[in-house]
């Protein structure tokens, strides 16, 4: 099926797509969210108000067709000279020249996967330190529960080596949701590394959240930090980026439909809306 590539114009100008704010506001906002995680909850509720607004003033600004501004043409044009000769162009599958990177990526349900299973091992290894440690399975469970239950936080190695019902709850959902999140930026991120991926997702990315973790938890977080072995964090945050790294690449990879207007993105149909995508152009 043919598309309509051409974007709207008038004699004296031009529609381009309109710059927006949204996306970085709701960005903004998903990061209070899980700021306030590690602080204070009232953070998280800010951030939720925040992300709220980007998103839904991003969704109108995307639907039914993306929002556009006119850019007047210039009066006078610039002469340029022609000069002989051929240009190279990016080709890709299909034959078009206009490629955009990354072509392919993989599936986010890769990425989801991925998350789930580094999380499964990283817990493997967060429950032999807890035995090896204090000789308890619960206790770094009950350490990042500590992050959102102030009562834990107040509790010392021994107590923290005891089963602890809401601890376990929250620990566990923290850690459920953080490995899911990185597991799909895992996804994104991969298939834009030319070479290497495996040694990128096992070793690059986990030393650097490691690091971050280190400078930013003294601050953020100092009865937690207090509690980290940092040899055993490291060692879990790379056996999680070799098991999530492990399965999005080795999943299969999918065209990006990154020039797709986004009702062609959720299957809808709108009339007068132009089509920009699909397998022909």
């Amino acid at each position: 099926m043919a598309h309509d590539t051409q974007q709207p114009g008038t004699e004296n100008g031009i529609h381009l797509p309109a710059p927006t704010s949204s996306p970085f506001v709701c960005a903004f906002g998903v990061t209070l969210i899980f700021t306030g995680i590690v602080t204070i909850w009232s953070v998280s509720i800010i951030g939720f108000v925040i992300a709220l607004v980007g998103a839904i003033r991003w969704w109108k600004e995307v639907l039914p067709d993306n929002v556009h501004q006119l850019v007047p043409l210039e009066e006078e044009r610039v002469s340029i000279d022609p000069k002989p000769g051929g240009v190279a162009h990016l080709m890709v599958p299909g034959g078009t020249h206009r490629a955009r990177i990354p072509i392919e990526i993989h599936p986010y349900g890769a990425g989801a996967i991925g998350g789930l299973l580094g999380g499964l091992s990283m817990a493997i290894i967060a429950i032999v330190y807890g035995i090896i440690a204090e000789g308890s399975p619960w206790y770094t469970v009950n350490i990042l529960g500590a992050t959102i239950l102030p009562s834990l936080s107040q509790e010392d190695a021994s107590q923290l080596a005891q089963w602890h019902t809401w601890g376990f709850l929250f620990g566990t959902l923290i850690h459920v949701s953080m490995s899911i999140m990185i597991g799909l930026l895992y996804g994104v991120v991969l298939p834009m590394i030319p070479r290497g991926r495996i040694l990128f997702a096992a070793a690059f990315i986990p030393l650097l959240w490691s690091g971050l973790a280190w400078g930013s938890l003294r601050v953020v977080n100092p009865v937690l930090n207090d509690h980290v072995d940092w040899t055993w964090f490291i060692i879990s945050q790379i056996v999680f980026g070799a098991v999530c790294g492990f399965i999005v690449t080795r999943s299969e990879r999918i065209s990006t439909m990154q020039n797709w207007s986004m009702l062609e993105r959720t299957g809808m149909e709108s009339p007068g809306v132009p089509s920009i995508g699909g397998d022909d152009e």
